[in-house]
């Protein structure tokens, strides 16, 4: 608190045009002594004169009017440093202190001036710091001498006096000119070593900044170099790419120019058809590899709409056949519980022949390759994807996603067909894990948000808002999923804070709503909800609680509802925000 308070002073101190910090420190250093001279002598003269019996002396009066040439040198010090002289500050306010010694010395001798060293030491010891050693040993030298007035105004008293041994008037300089060589000595060899230091340590900090400049030439060297490896890779990976799609087209165009040249042979209607059909298979494979070309470089726009899973597999299943040998064992099975995703179909689609194709790659002939759909926890729907093919090694499992990664020949895969499959599972607020094992084939699995069975049964009407759900309490969470998904909502689950933040970070691209508590356990409020909007800034935001900070009603793009809601008024609260969200664009046009 107190360094808070002192903060802005501090850093006025320190608003100094030094280049160094050593000069730096000296400045501010110098700012508060001059500063506390500068406050504190006006208020002691005062004080004096007030507690005083008598008038003023003439030597009160003398050592008056030394303070006050002190004072206006200590202020006169302080507009010097704050225009970056600190030497000169130094040098006037040490001459301006000798000065004031030399009155005070003069007029009421040593031994008279012994209780009261502050002008003495602060001359000797802002000399030495300051100014340097040469200036340090020329300063005990004037002391010295203003010694030797103050020692002989004291000899002369005494003899005006009458006094038989006048001499003793001087019987303190010889004690007090070897006490301060004693500390001139000490302060000189101080001065030495913390200069010796702040030389070594500039050196340092040169061979620092050589080394630093070296470094970043290399760095940059080192970049170039990285640009150049990555442009190299990337014409290797265009070259990889067109040579992998070149083979998938020959061979659709070898399939078509094939079934084409039945028609030569042969004029039998059922003949025909096959061929037919052939040639369709061969050009929706030929579209498949353009839409896996799309999703790659984000040129294609989804169209998310209910899907069936059952009929959109019984349907896909046919250009399965095409895709595997004629000896493989196609397996299908989908839970009457999970049938239902809100997904793009070509993109479905897609996704299912690049997993068939890589699996088909891996197998022998009369292979076999499964798809199963089950229902998941939170409403979602696990698609599982299993091949007995020859499986694949640890390192190769770790990048099976990277793009243009493929274990096929040159010229043969582009290396994309996982990487769409990834991107697009992900696009839809999805997961994706593959497990395997040398010899062992290959299971992919696949978890998307589900959709409730009757949300499907009208699919045109099915609402696209995919929705971060997130409440402690587990019975109120089912409670309150179970109502939103009835309306047609797809959600997604979260327990407490960590769930819900790292489920935002990974959905944060397809996540429309959240609908929270406002308190999760022992989470700060304000500071969960902060950190919730710094992944998600403009996702509306439907807070749920029995008390509210005052500030939280008034963030743009946060509703609040008081509990306790049934949840009819959650639905209706929810569907209100997502309405005022949707209607913003236009009346702001």
């Amino acid at each position: 608190m107190t360094k808070t308070i002192f903060r802005p002073a501090i850093d006025w101190l320190r608003d100094i045009p030094f280049g160094d910090e050593t000069s730096r420190g000296n400045g501010v250093a110098l700012q508060l002594l001059l500063f506390m001279i500068g406050i504190t002598l006006p208020l002691i003269w005062p004080y004096r004169i007030a507690v005083l019996t008598n008038p003023l002396t003439f030597a009160d009066w003398m050592d008056l009017g030394g303070d006050v040439l002190v004072v206006a040198a200590a202020w006169a010090g302080i507009v010097k440093i704050r225009r970056g002289k600190v030497e000169s500050a130094t040098r006037l306010f040490v001459a301006t202190m000798l000065l004031s010694l030399f009155v005070t010395y003069a007029d009421r001798g040593l031994m008279n001036a012994m209780l009261d060293q502050t002008y003495v030491v602060l001359s000797i010891v802002l000399g030495g710091l300051v100014l340097g050693r040469r200036t340090l040993w020329r300063l005990y030298g004037v002391l010295v001498v203003l010694f030797a007035v103050g020692a002989g105004s004291d000899v002369l008293r005494l003899s005006a006096h009458g006094t038989n041994h006048p001499l003793m008037g001087a019987v303190n300089l010889l004690p007090l000119a070897l006490s301060y060589l004693a500390i001139t000595l000490v302060l000189d060899q101080c001065v030495s070593t913390l200069r010796g230091s702040v030389q070594s340590a500039e050196r340092r900090g040169m061979r620092l900044a050589e080394t630093n400049r070296v470094l970043e030439e290399e760095i940059a060297a080192h970049r170039k170099s990285r640009e150049q490896l990555i442009h190299a890779q990337k014409v290797e990976a265009v070259g990889r790419l067109a040579g992998g799609v070149a083979h998938d087209f020959n061979n659709i165009l070898s399939v078509i120019e094939g079934y084409a040249e039945v028609r030569e042979d042969s004029d039998d209607p059922a003949v025909l058809r096959t061929a037919l059909y052939g040639v369709a298979a061969a050009a929706r494979r030929g579209a498949a590899i353009s839409r896996k070309l799309l999703s790659f470089g984000r040129r294609d726009v989804a169209r998310v709409e209910v899907i069936d899973l059952r009929r959109s597999l019984r349907d896909v299943k046919h250009v399965l056949r095409q895709l595997f040998s004629h000896a493989t064992t196609l397996g299908v099975e989908v839970a009457d519980d999970a049938r239902y995703i809100r997904f793009d179909p070509e993109q479905l689609e897609l996704m299912i022949l690049n997993i068939a194709a890589n699996a088909r790659d891996a197998m022998q002939p009369d292979g076999r390759f499964d798809i199963r759909v089950v229902p998941a926890a939170g409403g979602r729907v696990r698609m599982t994807f299993r091949d007995d093919g020859h499986g694949m090694p640890e390192r190769v499992r770790q990048e099976v996603f990277e793009p243009f990664f493929t274990t096929k020949p040159a010229h043969v895969g582009s290396g994309l067909g996982l990487a769409v499959v990834r991107d697009l599972v992900r696009d839809s607020a999805g997961t994706i894990e593959v497990e395997s094992e040398e010899g062992h084939g290959t299971t992919i699995v696949i978890e998307l948000p589900g959709v409730p069975r009757h949300a499907g049964d009208d699919l045109s009407q099915a609402p696209l808002v995919q929705t971060l759900l997130v409440e402690d309490e587990d019975i109120l969470r089912e409670m309150w999923r179970k109502r939103l998904e009835g309306d047609g909502f797809l959600v997604m689950e979260a327990g407490n804070a960590a769930q819900a933040l790292r489920l935002a970070a990974e959905f944060a691209h397809s996540i429309e709503l959240v609908i929270t508590d406002l308190r999760l356990g022992d989470n700060d409020p304000s500071v969960w909800i902060d950190d919730l909007r710094l992944l998600m800034p403009d996702t509306p935001l439907l807070v749920v609680s029995s008390h509210f900070p005052p500030t939280i009603a008034q963030v743009d793009g946060i509703a609040i509802l008081h509990k306790p809601c049934s949840p009819d008024m959650l639905v209706s609260e929810a569907t209100r925000l997502l309405e005022g969200v949707r209607r913003a664009p236009a009346l702001t046009s």
